[in-house]
């Protein structure tokens, strides 16, 4: 997709664009912003636009051999490196290094990006440093990342930073449609309002239905089964223990009590993002006191915080959603979730 095609970042690209024209492109840049808003498209949109062999001045063609390669991830001069587990390691910038000191194989500019950057440990952190202050020539170097303080000054301090910011929910529904197609149900400007500036999240959401769950999710916690017990039991199975989308809809549960305290607050539903629950919000807006939003809100960070650490997923969502429903917090008193508490026996 030409740099046209990509919803919102103007400034941003209007900058890079410049920096191509004038032959002033930096040797590494850190590009920061919430995850899945594009900061990854545009990185992947500079390394064609410096190689595309169409001759176009601060574009590129998106159909020539070089753009064609970036596209499949098997451009030569294209490095892109991942957390391997929880960190980036030392070793798989060595790695980067050592096939720096080849020659380019077919184009101008060899790039780097460092996804998730805030993952490297010291010890890689350090490494990539000697690279960034003596980089070869044409050679650029992108680090992408939601967390830029995690990253050693030492290296912030040598990267020209670009910064994204959220998209419109208007933006990221266009986009919902150009990549998925028509929908009639209205889930487009749903995933659009809930997700908070991510174009990445909405499209997430959208492939994995966790919008669907979160609105069964919320019936259970409404008390709405003929056998509650054996229904959360049932739906902490069908969750699974994938940690990442679990705390997803933890997420989109606190959306969701957000939204209530605003209904509770302002008695009208027109800031609410949960646009299909309307009512429902207004409803347990009455029902719910402050304080018991408040805990429930603490509860499910709590168990978010968990979620990072070595629990049981599938025992967490239990006890969390038996300790939020009414008749089951009765029973158990609304105890504390701590991760001993979470964890198999």
């Amino acid at each position: 997709m030409p740099f046209a095609s990509i919803k919102g970042h103007t400034q941003q690209i209007k900058l890079l664009r410049s920096a191509v024209k004038r032959e002033t492109v930096a040797h590494a840049y850190l590009f920061t912003g919430i995850p899945g808003i594009g900061k990854m498209t545009v990185a992947r949109s500079l390394a064609k636009a410096l190689n595309c062999s169409a001759g176009r001045e601060t574009d590129f063609c998106d159909a020539c051999t070089s753009c064609v390669m970036i596209n499949g991830n098997t451009h030569p001069d294209l490095q892109v490196i991942k957390p391997d587990g929880d960190f980036i390691k030392i070793t798989q910038i060595r790695t980067m290094q050592d096939q720096l000191l080849y020659t380019r194989f077919l184009d101008r500019y060899r790039l780097v990006l460092i996804d998730h950057a805030e993952a490297m440990n010291l010890q890689s952190a350090n490494c990539l440093l000697k690279t960034i202050e003596e980089p070869p020539g044409n050679t650029v170097i992108i680090l992408l990342t939601a967390l830029p303080y995690q990253i050693p000054a030492t290296i912030r301090s040598r990267c020209q930073r670009v910064a994204f910011h959220p998209l419109l929910s208007r933006q990221i529904e266009e986009s919902l449609q150009e990549m998925l197609g028509p929908n009639a149900s209205g889930t487009y400007l749903l995933a659009s309002r809930l997700a908070g500036g991510s174009l990445g999240r909405a499209l997430r959401w959208q492939e994995s239905g966790l919008l669907e769950q979160r609105k069964r999710l919320l019936a259970l916690l409404a008390g709405k089964s003929r056998s509650l017990l054996n229904a959360i039991f049932d739906f902490a199975d069908e969750l699974g223990e994938d940690r990442g989308e679990l705390l997803e809809l933890l997420d989109l549960l606190r959306l969701w009590i957000r939204d209530v305290m605003i209904a509770k607050e302002s008695g009208t539903t027109v800031e609410l993002l949960n646009i299909d629950l309307a009512f429902e919000a207004m409803t347990a807006s009455r029902l719910l006191s402050w304080s018991r939003l408040f805990h429930q809100d603490m509860l499910i960070a709590e168990v978010q915080a968990a979620l990072k650490g070595p629990v049981n997923p599938k025992l967490a969502m239990e006890r969390l959603m038996l300790t939020l429903t009414p008749a089951s917090g009765d029973r158990i008193a609304n105890p504390r979730l701590t991760p001993m508490a979470m964890q198999t026996n």
